[in-house]
Formats: C-alpha cells, sequence, structure tokens
C-alpha cells in the first residue's frame, strides 16, 4: 500500500479523536468478558497494532508473534520481574565446566507438549540448531552456542568455541518439538504443538489469534483465564472505541495520541513500563543513492527529529541518539551527550548542497514503513522533510509481513530508507548484532553496511566476558556506525497497555515479547465476571 500526505487517517488529532467517541453510548460497560465465553468461562480479549504473523518460534521475527508464541511455548528458562531469568523447562541452574565453555541442563522430566508427549533432550537440541540450519531470523541469538548434545533423554550439553555473555537470554528460546514441527512445518507455523499453559483454538495471520488455556499443563502458575484472544486493530482510534465499547479488555501499544484520553472515554486506565523497543531510520547500503554517504548526511538535515518525537511519540517515548535505549546505553555508561552533538539539527539549505554534490538533486527517495501508525507518520514527516529540502519522496507502508521481508531485500525498488524498530534486552549485543552485523545481511539486517571494524568489535563484543573491555567496543562501533551515517536513531517507545478495570493483577513486563503475562510466580491476571 503507497501512503501518501493525502491519505492520513491515522494522523486524526486528538481533539477529533474525541469528537468521534462522543456518540459512543455512555451506558455500555467495559470490562466484562463472559460474553464471548459460556457459562463462568472467561476471555481476555487484547487489540493490537502489532498482529501476530506465524505462530513457529523458529520463524518469528515480530513482537505481534513473540506476544502470542509465548503463551503456547515454554523455554528452559524464563523471564522473572526483570531481565534476570529463572528455570522453567530446566529443572535447575545450568551446571558450568570447562571455564564456563559448557552448559549442563537437566530437563524438569514433568515437561509435556500439548500432545501429552514428554518434552526430552532431542527436541532441545532440535530447538537450538534448527534455526542455524534454517538460517532463521532468531540464528542469531543461538549463533555464538557451537554444539548442543543430548547426554541422555533428560539431560543436555551446550558448549562455547568463545564465551558468551548473552547465553541467559538465548536460553529463553522456546523449545519445539522436533517430529510434530518436521512432520509438516507450514501446518505447524499456524497451529503449533507447544509447552505452555495455552493452546491454539484458531489461527487467522495479520489478523487474529485465539488460545483457550490447557488443562493439563504440566508447570505451576496455571491461568485463571480461559481464552485469549489477539486481534489486530488498525488504528489507534478503533483500538480505544474497542475499549469503549466492550470489544476488548486491552489493547497495547498505546498511542501517544490517545494516551490522554483513555480515562475519559473508557473505564480503563494505561499501565506502562520502559523497556528495551527503539525506532530507528535505517538506509538501504547495498543499492541506489543512499549507498553514498553524502546522501545520508543530506537526508538527516531534512528532519527535526526532536520535533518530530514530540509530536508522534511522546509521552510514551523518548528521544534516543544511538541505537541503544537510552537506559542501555545508561546503564552501560555510554557517552550519550557525545553522541547526541553528532546528530545534526533540520538544515534543508545543507541538505539541497550535499545533494547537488552527490549528484542527486533529482529524483525520489522511498520510504518504507509498516502500517504501524507511528512508522508511518515518522515516515511522512521524513518525506516532508526532503519535499522541503526540494527532493522527491515516496512513503510506502506495507503490512509487517511483507515489510519483514521487504526491508532486508537490499534492492534500491524497495527502499532507500526504511523504518526500523529494534526490540531487545539489557544487553547491547541485542540491539547491535541482528541490527547491523554483515553475518545476518538480508535476514534481520537492512542496511547491508560492511566495515570490518565495526564488524570485528561488534563480534568481539558478544564474545567476550569483561564488561568495561564490551563497554569500550560498543562504544567505539556505535560511534562509527552514527559517524558513518549508517541509520539516524530516532526513540525508544515504553511497553503499554490500556487496561480495563475488571482485569486485575495485569503487569507490564519490560521484555516486549513477554507480554501479556497472564501468569507468573503469584501474579495470576483474574477478570470480573459479573455483568
Amino acid at each position: 500500500m503507497v501512503n501518501t500526505s493525502n491519505d492520513r487517517s491515522y494522523g486524526i488529532t486528538r481533539r477529533d479523536l474525541l469528537v468521534g467517541l462522543g456518540g459512543v453510548s455512555t451506558g455500555v460497560l467495559a470490562g466484562c468478558s463472559t460474553t464471548l465465553g459460556s457459562g463462568s468461562e472467561t476471555t481476555f480479549r487484547l487489540g493490537t497494532l502489532r498482529p501476530p504473523i506465524t505462530l513457529d518460534p523458529i520463524d518469528a521475527h515480530s513482537i505481534g508473534s513473540e506476544q502470542v508464541i509465548g503463551r503456547i511455548f515454554d523455554a528452559l528458562y524464563e523471564y522473572g520481574e526483570a531481565s534476570d531469568t529463572i528455570p522453567k523447562i530446566a529443572a535447575s541452574e545450568p551446571q558450568f565446566e570447562n571455564d564456563s565453555r559448557t552448559a549442563v541442563i537437566e530437563l524438569d522430566e514433568r515437561a509435556q507438549f500439548q500432545n501429552g508427549r514428554d518434552v526430552v533432550a532431542d527436541d532441545v537440541v532440535y530447538s537450538f540448531t534448527a534455526p542455524l540450519e534454517e538460517d532463521a531470523p532468531t540464528a542469531w541469538r543461538l549463533s555464538p552456542i557451537e554444539s548442543v548434545d543430548a547426554v541422555d533423554e533428560y539431560t543436555v550439553r551446550f558448549t562455547l568455541e568463545e564465551p558468551y555473555p548473552g547465553l541467559e537470554h538465548a536460553f529463553t528460546h522456546p523449545i519445539v518439538p522436533r517430529q510434530e514441527r518436521e512432520d509438516d512445518r507450514e501446518a505447524f507455523a499456524t497451529a503449533p504443538i507447544g509447552t505452555g499453559p495455552f493452546e491454539v483454538a484458531s489461527f487467522s495471520k495479520e489478523k487474529k489469534a485465539t488460545l483457550r488455556r490447557w488443562d493439563e499443563y504440566w508447570g505451576e502458575s496455571t491461568p485463571a483465564i480461559d481464552r485469549v484472544t489477539v486481534a489486530f486493530v488498525e488504528f489507534p482510534m478503533t483500538q480505544l472505541t474497542s475499549l469503549r465499547t466492550n470489544r476488548n479488555d486491552a489493547i497495547e501499544p498505546v498511542s501517544p495520541m490517545i494516551v490522554d484520553h483513555v480515562d475519559d472515554v473508557s473505564n480503563a486506565s494505561v499501565q506502562r513500563r520502559q523497556g528495551y523497543t527503539s525506532f530507528y531510520f535505517g538506509f538501504n547500503l547495498n543499492e541506489g543513492p543512499t549507498t553514498d554517504r553524502r546522501v545520508r548526511e543530506a537526508i538527516s538535515y531534512c528532519l527535526d527529529l526532536e520535533t518530530a518525537v514530540s509530536d508522534f511519540i511522546e509521552p510514551m517515548g523518548q528521544r534516543q541518539y544511538s541505537p541503544l535505549p537510552p537506559q542501555v546505553a545508561r546503564d552501560w555508561d555510554m557517552p550519550t551527550d557525545e553522541w547526541a552533538d553528532l546528530a545534526n539539527e533540520r538544515n534543508p539549505e545543507r541538505a539541497r548542497q550535499l545533494f547537488r554534490e552527490a549528484d542527486e538533486a533529482s529524483g525520489q527517495l522511498r520510504i518504507l514503513t509498516t502500517t504501524d501508525p507511528k512508522h508511518k507518520e515518522l515516515g511522512e514527516a521524513l518525506a516532508g522533510g526532503l519535499r522541503n529540502a526540494s527532493h522527491g519522496a515516496l512513503v510506502v507502508s506495507k503490512p509487517e509481513s511483507t515489510f519483514l521481508e521487504t526491508y532486508v531485500s537490499g534492492s534500491e525498488r524497495d527502499y532507500s530508507v526504511f523504518v526500523g524498530e529494534i526490540t531487545g534486552t539489557p544487553d547491547p549485543d541485542s540491539h547491535l548484532y541482528p541490527t547491523f552485523h554483515e553475518n545476518v545481511a538480508g535476514v534481520t539486517n537492512g542496511t547491508f553496511y560492511r566495515e570490518d571494524a565495526v564488524m570485528e568489535r561488534l563480534m568481539a563484543a558478544r564474545e567476550t566476558e569483561n564488561r568495561e573491555r564490551r563497554r569500550q567496543l560498543y562504544e567505539a562501533a556505535i560511534t562509527r556506525l552514527l559517524e558513518d551515517q549508517v541509520c539516524l536513531p530516532i526513540c525508544s517507545f515504553e511497553n503499554s497497555f490500556a487496561v480495563d478495570e475488571g482485569v486485575r493483577n495485569f503487569r507490564v513486563h519490560p521484555i516486549a515479547g513477554v507480554n501479556p503475562r497472564l501468569a507468573a510466580g503469584d501474579d495470576v491476571v483474574t477478570m470480573r465476571t459479573d455483568s
């Protein structure tokens, strides 16, 4: 779908939003979710701007998919209240040997798949090797693991050639059943067999996933909710209306456009938590005009990013000046002030001069985005800046599944610039390696940047245990990325939900893929069942 400035329903003003909602009957009750069930069955309905694309953990490369997959599948370890990990399918903490180059993990023998089969070591081996064999988007996190072996039926050995500080995060990779997935991978992507507390009732790609509680769940913290429905909603105003009319019990993420009005038009409240998600403009360094650094620099002079973040992101996020979210940069004592000084202020005349020097004063730059309203608004803002600098620009917005294939094509016919989204963990590796390393170009890296010094530093950092040494390597790599204008960092974005008052004990987790967390420890989400 091609977007132009004349087709911007996603850019509705906040005043218009309230006027539009004014006609909704105030007598409609929110929070009662028994109408879709039978008897006392409870259904938690989530309206999301980020639709699930696949339910196969091996191929998943979007937050919408990960959020549904996380209800269907368990992993060896799961996240606790923050970024700490605790045993799940693993019976205990890993036993490290050989100077921490070998990790031996015993499996909980109670763990079962939803077809009643025990989870065995062979399934774990497969879960960690299939992404590499298939060159899947999830492979980057597992690639430092040299080998995975079944010691016996319930014991697995992981061997590292070099240290891997991100190993604990890799151990949160979902465990899938080898034989059941291999029998029919296509069917598995829509109706998988997992180990988690919910199983699939129905699934429609990029539209809706309905899950039902697996009553034979082997683990602890059994959900109190019977059914979960995750449905794609295209616009924030439609999301808010769905809360008002009791169509959904929660919506996410909460758009900056509606955040101030959730209390005004629905019996819901906004729950938010700083996470590890950020946006950036990525440049195509493989083909086309943006292979010239002068063109990339010219583009950086076309947009006032401070204003763009203020208009489209705040108060649900903040400006950032590197590929690392502010809290990660802060925790790692990065030179954020120095990186901020590298950011160019809007200067259309300087942009025109650079375009002329690069012999790129004419033509049309294609800006690729998803259909997410925030992405589209940022893309349109950049296009407007380019036009003000006398350069043609076209915003092309595609459904997320198509976008995920297109932004890594490296073809100038597809994009010169794209609006990228990075969702990681507190470890800088999760933000930098999958986004910029040449090993994943065309898989999760759409810039195709190739600079040996940067690649060597990114690789060395993920193989270094010493935190200060890692910090130095990341600092040098990021500085070079910014100096070479490989990307324009835009902002971080909070994890946020607007939740109906009938939903109790709902808590937002900082790791985006963990949400919506419906049962963890003593925190089990319940719902009011009165109408």
